[in-house]
Order: C-alpha cells, then structure tokens, then sequence
C-alpha cells in the first residue's frame, strides 16, 4: 500500500505542469521527494520482514 501511494505521488508530479510557477515547482519537488522516501521505505520494511521471517 505504501509503495503504491508513492508511486502515485511521483505520476502526480510528472503530470503537474510547472509553467515557470515557483509553486508548481515546489510542489513538484515534493511529490517526488515523498515519492522516492516511500519507495525506500517500502524496501528497507520488506527487508527486514524477509529477513525476520527466515
């Protein structure tokens, strides 16, 4: 669930046209900036479930 809520926000910030607006690039920058850090998450947490679970 994580993972996919990451990878909707990075689509969402490639969608985002930015037009020269500094708040549409900000806004961008953070969708995908929360998009990498959940994606990360996501594997750090799998990680140390697989590993737990052997």
């Amino acid at each position: 669930m994580l993972y996919l809520a990451s990878f909707s926000s990075i689509i969402a910030s490639q969608i985002i046209q930015s037009n020269g607006s500094n708040l549409m690039d900000f806004s961008q920058g953070m969708l995908t900036g929360i998009g990498i850090a959940g994606m990360l998450l996501t594997i750090v947490t799998i990680g140390r479930y697989n590993k737990r679970s052997q």
